[in-house]
C-alpha cells in the first residue's frame, strides 16, 4: 500500500519508538501529527521529519479533559485520519510498598484512558479512511507477570484486553485495531536509561531497535494490519522472565 499523502497521529511522538516511526513515515510521505507533554520537544521532534505538513500538539495525556480538548482540535483541522498510533507510556517499577496512587493513577490513565478515549473521540474521521488502523503499543509485560512490576504489567495487561476486546467490536467495521507486543527495546523508557541497556547490549543482552520495530509497524500498515496481534520479542525475552518466576 502506498502510505503517501496518508494522515498519522501518534501519541508519544517526540523521542524513543514514536519518534523513529515518525522519521520512517514522514519518508513514505506521510503526514504526521505528533503529540506529547512539552512542546518543546515536539517542535525539535517535527523539525528533523522530511517532507511538509507535519504538525504538533502538546497535550498531558493523563488528563481525560485535554484528551479530549485534543481531539476536538484534530477534528477542526482535519477531516480524515487514516492511521492512530497510541505510543505514550509511562513506566513505574516499584514494590507494592512504595506505589502511590498518583503512580497507579497516572500509569492507567497515560496508558489505558488515553488511548480508549482518544480512539472513541476520533471515530468519525478514522472512519472516513479506507486504511483506519489503530495501533497500541503493548508490552511482553501485559502477558508476562513479573515481580516489582505490578503497576506496569497490569497497565500493559488492561491496554492487551482492552485493544482485542475493540478488535472484535469492530471486526466487520472501521477502524482495524492492531496491538503490537514488544519485548525490550533499545530506548531510554524503563527502569534502566540508554546508556545502561548499552552497556547490557554490549555484555549480550538482546533489544529491539527502534529503528527496527519502525520497519516492522511500517509493514503491519502497509499490509493493513491484516492480524490483531503482533509479538516480537528478542532472542531471550521470554525465557528470561520465565526464568525469575
Amino acid at each position: 500500500m502506498d502510505l503517501k499523502g496518508k494522515i498519522a497521529i501518534i501519541t508519544g511522538g517526540s523521542r524513543g519508538i514514536g519518534l523513529a516511526l515518525a522519521k520512517e513515515l514522514a519518508k513514505e510521505g506521510m503526514e504526521l501529527i505528533l503529540v506529547a507533554k512539552e512542546e518543546s520537544g515536539l517542535k525539535e521532534a517535527v523539525g528533523k521529519l522530511s517532507g511538509n505538513g507535519h504538525v504538533y500538539f502538546a497535550c498531558d495525556l493523563a488528563e481525560i479533559e485535554e484528551v479530549k480538548k485534543l481531539a476536538s482540535r484534530i477534528k477542526e483541522k482535519f477531516d480524515r485520519i487514516d492511521v492512530l498510533v497510541n505510543g505514550a507510556g509511562i513506566g513505574v517499577y516499584k514494590p507494592i510498598e512504595e506505589v502511590s496512587y498518583e503512580d497507579w493513577k497516572n500509569s492507567f490513565s497515560i496508558g489505558v484512558d488515553a488511548p480508549y478515549f482518544l480512539t472513541q473521540e476520533l471515530l468519525p474521521l478514522l472512519g472516513k479512511s479506507e486504511l483506519s488502523l489503530v495501533i497500541n503499543i503493548g508490552s511482553g509485560m501485559g502477558v508476562i507477570p513479573a515481580a516489582g512490576r505490578s503497576v506496569y504489567c497490569s497497565m500493559k495487561f488492561a491496554l492487551r484486553g482492552m485493544t482485542l476486546s475493540l478488535a472484535e467490536e469492530f471486526k466487520r467495521t472501521k477502524p482495524h485495531f492492531v496491538l503490537l507486543t514488544l519485548g525490550s527495546v533499545l530506548t531510554g523508557f524503563g527502569p534502566l536509561s540508554l546508556a545502561q541497556k548499552k552497556e547490557e547490549a554490549l555484555k549480550g543482552k538482546a533489544y529491539l531497535t527502534p529503528q527496527w520495530v519502525s520497519e516492522k509497524i511500517i509493514e503491519i500498515i502497509k499490509d493493513g494490519g491484516k492480524q490483531t496481534e503482533y509479538t516480537f520479542y528478542p532472542s531471550d525475552y521470554k525465557d528470561e522472565w520465565e526464568a525469575v518466576k
